[in-house]
């Protein structure tokens, strides 16, 4: 082999790892959470006063308390769940009237699905 051909080979396998590495990593963006889907819920919320709500699990598959979080107005509150959040389970959080309340599940990476959504 002549110099000329050796260096067309060593330039094509490195354009090939380039490409390659390119397509990984832009797997790894696209994919998110590898497929995992949320969990199939239904969610009540009901005013338990002036200050506080109550959101019960109401049905469905059962949730991860790592993976759970409850946010009225963008702020975080205490839950008081057992692990996993199962049908007829609630917790007590504070929300004043007419505030945004919203659970949401986090699998990690980002990955934050809206499970319910309504202002209280």
């Amino acid at each position: 082999m002549d110099g000329d051909t050796m260096l067309n080979l060593v330039g094509a396998a490195i354009v090939v790892a380039v490409v390659g590495g390119l397509v990984v990593v832009g797997l790894n963006i696209a994919g998110g959470s590898g497929g995992t889907d949320a969990p199939e819920v239904n969610w009540t919320v009901e005013r338990v006063n002036d200050t506080a709500v109550r959101i019960a699990h109401a049905g469905g598959d059962p949730v991860r308390t790592d993976d759970l979080t409850v946010r009225v107005e963008s702020y975080r509150r205490a839950t008081d769940w057992s692990d996993p959040v199962t049908e007829s389970e609630s917790t007590v959080v504070q929300a004043s009237e007419g505030s945004t309340l919203r659970i949401v599940w986090s699998p990690g990476r980002g990955d934050d699905v809206i499970m319910h959504s309504e202002r209280v």
